[in-house]
């Protein structure tokens, strides 16, 4: 049964107990960015979505880390982690089409020319040397200018005063590449913002799905049940019916504006940047509206999180037909730069042959900087395995290759040039050699013995 809206999950969430009030006034000012780093530091994959009641000098509450771990995660998509994979790839095979309704909920309040104010919602200042509070949590809706195919991304945004913002789009988001069609034309460029919104939303507006694929068709086919979507009222675009907060505005042509730093998923502020402007036209919202935020910066935290597991199941989509077992994205490694892959080995060669198919899918492969290939009877999501496949199975100058030069993430401070996102990717083999069968024996309990023990394990009192 699909969610309506953000509001319905959260019941669910709440009858689980997977949320923690926090009832007394904070400041949007810091405070709240330093109470949901820490509660992410010190519960690691056991941390709650936190809502704030009463953020300071509003009476509109905040939700933050919605779905910050695995087991939020896969609830908000209705799927258990032992079949998320495979139902993943059964789901997006194809889209369903979205439904354009009358009206809706966002509806309920309608915000136009000098009533048009961002700093009527507790939008956070979050970090110690955030240049300006920012919007970490928004669904950013384009479409293409001939086309008009959909896309929906999550890209921060820097409030720069009442009517404007900021857009954070890199070259090869497919956002910026509607942009750039508008741009062409010397047209200002149509853009919604949702906030607040049907989990699927939110989770399929970070997927990497390659370029012409809608996300709001593979939210539908998700929750198979169409999304429902209404126009905006001062610009060519549809928005998600039940979304709290909706930002309508256009991008005018070559128009930037410098902002940053931040301190972004990498743990580290990303430097001063020009992006191009968002003239807010127009603010829709519900009665009592709640605002959506994610807390960004060192691992983990809700983005990271997210990116680990779309990134895993996109790269296990788009090759299906290789031997993959599992696949990780690590929590530590910032939504995707680190990963460990298990493989059926079938010839000697093949873990690096794998490893150059994942690091060659597009588009998750291009965050990848570290890959380790391990067999299929190592848990990629074991350290301790991994660690111990790496110490007894892997030779540093037989298993290593290194690829200079190719396009990573642009937000990687370790980059040796800052005016590209050229990188270097590690490919680690760590699969035994076939030469070792029959003559390397890993040590092992009698099977049956540990069978029966694993039977009766209650038996012997030990937790």
């Amino acid at each position: 049964m699909p969610y309506k809206d953000l509001r319905s999950f959260l019941e669910v969430l709440e009858k689980e107990g997977e949320i923690t009030h926090i009832p007394v006034e904070v400041d949007w000012k810091y405070e709240i960015g330093a109470i949901t780093r820490r509660a992410l530091d010190v519960l690691g994959e056991k941390n709650k979505a936190l809502l704030y009641e009463k953020p300071k000098g509003y009476e509109i509450p905040i939700i933050a880390n919605v779905v910050g771990n695995r087991k939020r995660f896969y609830k908000a998509l209705d799927m258990s982690p032992d079949t998320f994979n495979k139902e993943w790839i059964k789901r997006t095979r194809r889209g369903v089409e979205p439904k354009i309704i009358n009206s809706g909920p966002c509806k309920e309040n309608i915000c136009l020319g000098d009533k048009v104010n961002l700093m009527d919602f507790p939008i956070p200042l979050w970090n110690e040397r955030d240049a300006g509070r920012y919007i970490t949590s928004p669904c950013v809706i384009t479409k293409h200018p001939e086309t008009g195919e959909m896309n929906c991304g999550a890209y921060r945004m820097m409030v720069h005063d009442e009517r404007s913002t900021s857009l954070n789009i890199a070259p090869f988001r497919h956002a910026r590449m509607h942009m750039e069609k508008a741009w062409a034309k010397g047209e200002s460029f149509p853009i919604a913002i949702a906030i607040g919104v049907d989990p699927s939303i939110w989770i399929v507006s970070v997927a990497p799905f390659p370029y012409g694929v809608s996300e709001f068709a593979m939210a539908s086919a998700l929750r198979r049940e169409p999304v429902e979507l209404v126009k905006c009222e001062t610009i060519p675009v549809e928005v998600p019916a039940t979304a709290e907060i909706i930002l309508e505005g256009e991008m005018p042509p070559n128009v930037f504006k410098e902002e940053a730093p931040f301190g972004e998923y990498t743990g580290y502020d990303g430097g001063r940047v020009r992006n191009p402007v968002i003239e807010i036209k127009a603010i829709t919202y519900r009665n009592n509206p709640i605002y959506q935020a994610s807390c960004v910066g060192m691992p983990p935290h809700e983005d990271n999180t997210m990116r680990c597991i779309l990134h895993e199941a996109e790269i296990l989509s788009q090759l299906s037909t290789q031997p993959i077992r599992k696949i990780h994205m690590t929590e530590g490694g910032c939504g995707g730069y680190f990963c460990i892959a298990s493989i059926k080995k079938s010839y000697e060669g093949e873990g690096k042959q794998v490893g150059l198919a994942i690091l060659g899918a597009a588009p998750p492969c291009r965050w990848i900087k570290t890959l380790i290939i391990v067999d299929e009877d190592i848990d990629p999501f074991n350290w301790t395995q991994v660690e111990w496949a790496m110490s007894t199975r892997f030779q540093p100058d037989r298993d290593i290759d290194v690829i200079s030069n190719i396009a990573g993430p642009g937000l990687d401070p370790s980059r040796p040039n800052i005016d590209n996102d050229l990188t270097s990717k590690l490919l680690i083999d760590a699969t035994k050699p076939l030469s070792w069968k029959g003559v390397r024996f890993e040590t092992k309990p009698k099977k049956d013995v540990l069978e029966k023990v694993i039977r009766e394990w209650d038996k012997y009192g030990i937790s």
